[in-house]
């Protein structure tokens, strides 16, 4: 019977220490989570307002590290499988849901690509811009998430004979914008302008612009009195949406 009993002890000692390291590790997820983006809206993320009649693919980095590409290309490096990492994966008809879904930490970079097509007969320009990004969650205006992430156009492309080009974001009349993100949930962030889509061979008419998302780990926001935070709890457990990328092309510059 004394065996019994010590045995029993014993287990339920066991499950104590069980229980107690399953709510710890679950108290850790909660507290080092920081909630970005749901897949609450299903509206489709890029929104084409050309004159001239184009196609678009979207790709997603797929980085389980959440350091972003280091060297973006599309060439040899789509996804082939499911699950593949290190890779760009093809997100048939994205929605704006398909950015960042589930949670990120200050210091991760997320990497993205569109790949465009234009079908006019005629030399024409790309504009690229970004729209309806907003917060949820914060105490002051000020403190929104969306002020502590930064986006940068990493990398413009032509595509010649199925081989892409060097680098062409620095060639005139293109111009590219990487900034942060700010309070004004109407305003509109310009990526790229005039950029020029050629028809001759010379370039040819698909380019691929390639553009990260990057999570500040020095921005911390302050407190009513304009006095620093010194880390960036202020905010965990807010939501970043970012609802459209505009794609205008016109034959003309703007």
């Amino acid at each position: 019977m004394k065996e019994k009993k010590t045995y029993s002890m014993q287990k339920m000692m066991i499950l104590s220490v069980t229980y107690f390291l399953t709510s710890f590790l679950l108290l850790s997820v909660t507290v080092y989570a920081w909630f970005i983006i749901t897949n609450e809206n299903n509206s489709h993320l890029i929104s084409n307002i050309s004159d001239v009649e184009a196609e678009y693919e979207f790709y997603i980095y797929q980085n389980s590290l959440h350091d972003g590409s280091l060297d973006p290309t599309l060439e040899n490096n789509v996804c082939t499988i499911e699950n593949q990492d290190l890779c760009y994966l093809l997100i048939p008809n994205p929605t704006s849901a398909h950015l960042m879904d589930g949670s990120a930490a200050p210091g991760e970079r997320y990497s993205f690509a569109i790949k465009i097509l234009a079908l006019g007969n005629a030399e024409s320009y790309l504009n690229l811009s970004i729209g309806g990004v907003t917060s949820t969650g914060y105490d002051l205006s000020k403190n929104k998430i969306q002020n502590a992430f930064y986006y940068e156009v990493t990398k413009i492309v032509y595509i010649q004979n199925n081989i892409e080009t060097i680098d062409k974001k620095e060639v005139s009349p293109t111009i590219h914008t990487s900034n942060y993100f700010h309070e004004d949930p109407d305003y509109i962030y310009p990526m790229v302008k005039n950029v020029p889509i050629f028809i001759d061979q010379e370039l040819g008419s698909s380019i691929i612009i390639f553009f990260d998302f990057y999570f500040d780990p020095t921005i911390f926001g302050s407190d009513i009195n304009q006095v620093p935070y010194t880390n960036s709890n202020i905010f965990m457990n807010q939501v970043f949406t970012v609802e459209d990328i505009f794609m205008y092309i016109s034959n003309d510059l703007t």
